[in-house]
């Protein structure tokens, strides 16, 4: 994907359109057969970015050994075609513990879009890392890579990035996503055109005016067992895949690993699919579409799913549709078998949406606690939304009216944190704040 680009520039827009309009006539209300449910509590929201325009904005948490517990946010800052990525740290009541720290060496060279924010993970170590899109500038053209970017000193300095894809042509590489594993392997995946062939849109004369299309990808994954100093061979997981709808990373307790994307299938059909891993990402099993939505779309709708795994082949899995198969709106499924199969689907929320949902543990002590948070878009309102996720499903009150591209993250006591873009005045800003902590405020 090239977001500095004309053309993926335009397909976002007119993906977005899409998405909206097929949400545009429907009410942000309960599911069916949702029960009523008090909405957590929210803090009132920190300001995160300085003056610069910042988007795409990520989060982590960490506790350490005396409890205390820190959240990293990161973000990018865009000046024109020149972005950097950014972090800073809080501590548990919403104290900034440092100033901003840029990740990225050299300046200027990260790229990000709402497509394909940085990515923020810990490991048991405590090791910091950071993902992120870089742009590269050669004789031969415009390209762009996968950089990594550890911090062994809670993200105060950032040893040199590592480029995580082993292609040596220039090509697109981006829609990437992050996840340590409890022995600290990191496991990286992205959205790829290496074996990909360019679709030519002068030899397809009935296209219509305006539109324009772009060939599906692969998706890659390599891991690194040495604190990300040095990356596997790259993998190929999938192929036909949408080539702006993002991948997604989770690894379970006992360790088996899960990527998700969101599958082309005949007839220009659009399903999540998932793969998993039982041996460190060495192999992955055939990918399995978890839902038949029916949706058909000649566009990319900018929007993956979110996974949330537990051991013994327990997964959850969130992620919008909007099909011709039941209400638009943000679904749920589980598998109990390491994703080979996945009951039906459950409708969370009859929705509009945009970007691509998440979920958080809110409390490890209640099986019925996972909460999903999403950008929501109902007739031209932006909105962002919490909802518990479960045989119950109950949709609760916006975090924030006017945010968008949500991340969140559980608080390693109870509660989660939401990190959120505002954008007025041609200009976006981020913003944190706490939710399902039963009080007003950090």
């Amino acid at each position: 994907m090239k977001p500095n680009k004309f053309l993926a520039y335009l397909l976002v827009i007119v993906a977005a359109t899409l998405v909206l309009t097929a949400g545009c006539k429907r009410s942000t209300s309960p599911a069916n057969n949702a029960q009523a449910y008090s909405s957590p509590a929210t803090s009132a929201p920190i300001r995160v970015s300085g003056e610069v325009d910042a988007a795409e904005p990520a989060i982590a948490t960490a506790r350490a050994s005396d409890g205390s517990e820190t959240i990293y946010v990161a973000w990018v800052e865009h000046r024109g075609q020149e972005a950097d990525v950014m972090l800073r740290d809080f501590n548990s009541v919403g104290q900034p513990l440092r100033d901003a720290v840029r990740v990225n060496p050299n300046g200027v060279n990260a790229t990000a879009w709402r497509g394909d924010p940085p990515t923020v993970a810990l490991a048991p170590d405590g090791t910091l890392y950071v993902g992120w899109t870089s742009r590269v500038e050669s004789d031969a053209g415009q390209s762009t890579d996968i950089k990594l970017s550890a911090s062994h000193d809670g993200g105060q300095t950032f040893a040199p990035p590592v480029k995580v894809n082993d292609d040596p042509k220039l090509g697109d590489h981006g829609m990437h996503s992050l996840a340590v594993g409890p022995d600290g392997r990191v496991y990286v995946a992205w959205l790829d055109e290496r074996n990909v062939k360019q679709i030519d849109e002068a030899s397809m004369p009935d296209m219509p005016s305006g539109h324009h299309t772009e060939a599906n990808r692969e998706v890659f994954v390599s891991s690194s067992s040495d604190g990300g100093r040095t990356f596997s061979v790259n993998k190929s997981v999938g192929t036909d895949v949408c080539p702006c709808c993002k991948t997604n990373l989770a690894v379970a307790s006992d360790g088996r690993v899960y990527l998700s994307w969101r599958q082309v299938l005949p007839g220009d059909f659009r399903h999540i699919a998932v793969a998993a891993s039982g041996d460190a990402g060495a192999t992955f099993s055939k990918p399995v579409v978890v839902s038949d939505d029916e949706w058909v779309l000649k566009g990319c709708p900018v929007t993956g799913a979110a996974l949330l795994p537990e051991a013994k082949g327990k997964l959850r899995v969130l992620w919008y549709a909007a099909g011709s198969k039941g209400e638009h709106g943000i679904y749920w499924s589980e598998s109990q078998d390491g994703g080979q199969t996945f009951a039906p689907r459950t409708l969370v929320a009859a929705t509009g949406a945009r970007g691509t949902p998440v979920l958080v543990d809110r409390s490890a002590a209640s099986a019925d606690n996972i909460w999903g948070v999403w950008e929501t878009n109902d007739n031209g309102r932006i909105q962002i939304t919490t909802a518990r996720v479960g045989a119950t499903p109950a949709v609760t009150t916006s975090v924030a009216d006017k945010g968008e591209l949500p991340a969140a993250a559980a608080s390693t006591a109870e509660g989660f944190f939401v990190v959120y873009l505002v954008r007025e005045g041609g200009k976006g800003t981020i913003w944190l704040a706490s939710a399902g902590r039963n009080r007003e405020s950090f």
